[in-house]
């Protein structure tokens, strides 16, 4: 059997039922391509960006990851869960610096990344994670808020 590219593997997942056993099999097969694509840019970013990867790829590389980790702690996955998300975390950070609007995404991946870090009793990592959260959502996007910031 032929391997799937990204894009048909995206294109597959329009077509299946949400929180089914086909569209768990598609992300992880999706998971498993931008795992590639993670050690390119990595291998770029040693390289002073030789490769020419552009930062706004990277995104194509943490949303499956990121929908991947949802469905793991739906499971009740938590260690697989947290294994993705940080993958995810750098990853948004970086986007956040090209598009502020990432920012939301690292605030949902980091409220996700405590809640699997309580489940796995992993207590300290957990309480940084929620300052964190904190700190973005307080300082961060309600700063861009107040001053009519067109990054909302």
């Amino acid at each position: 059997m032929e391997k799937k590219s990204y894009d048909d593997l995206y294109d597959a997942l329009e077509h299946c039922k949400v929180d089914s056993e086909e569209e768990f099999e598609l992300y992880k097969e999706m998971v498993a391509i931008c795992e590639d694509g993670i050690k390119d840019f990595r291998d770029d970013l040693e390289d002073d960006g030789a490769r020419g990867f552009m930062p706004l790829e990277v995104d194509h590389y943490a949303a499956p990851m990121d929908n991947l980790s949802r469905i793991y702690m739906k499971r009740g996955e938590h260690d697989k869960a947290l294994h993705l998300l940080e993958q995810v975390m750098p990853m948004y950070r970086i986007l956040e610096i090209f598009e502020k609007k990432y920012t939301y995404q690292r605030c949902y991946a980091l409220k996700a990344m405590a809640e699997c870090l309580d489940k796995l009793g992993r207590d300290n990592m957990a309480i940084l994670c929620k300052y964190e959260l904190k700190h973005l959502q307080q300082e961060v996007l309600e700063s861009r808020e107040n001053a009519g910031s067109c990054f909302k």
